[in-house]
């Protein structure tokens, strides 16, 4: 008979989650942060200084990923075309 393999203890699990495939589900911080590529803190500066669009649940934050990628299309930055210099 052999033995199951044994769960992780809970501190050992990935700090960040690999981002959920969203079905109209709103996402938690961790998951928001992992699918933006930046650091809990740095999103919940973004939620405390009402930059990103939220929903709080009780003390819960919770995330639309429509909002996520709207909010990623409004910080994109376009080049600047250097003058023709002839």
């Amino acid at each position: 008979m052999s033995n199951p393999k044994p769960r992780p203890h809970p501190k050992e699990e990935p700090r960040h989650p690999v981002p959920p495939k969203t079905g109209g589900r709103q996402w938690s911080i961790l998951e928001a942060a992992a699918y933006l590529g930046v650091s809990e803190r740095l999103l919940r500066r973004l939620v405390s200084e009402r930059r990103i669009p939220h929903q709080r649940i009780g003390r819960l934050i919770r995330l639309s990923p429509a909002d996520l990628d709207t909010y990623l299309h409004s910080c994109r930055v376009e080049p600047i075309n250097p003058p023709d210099t002839r």
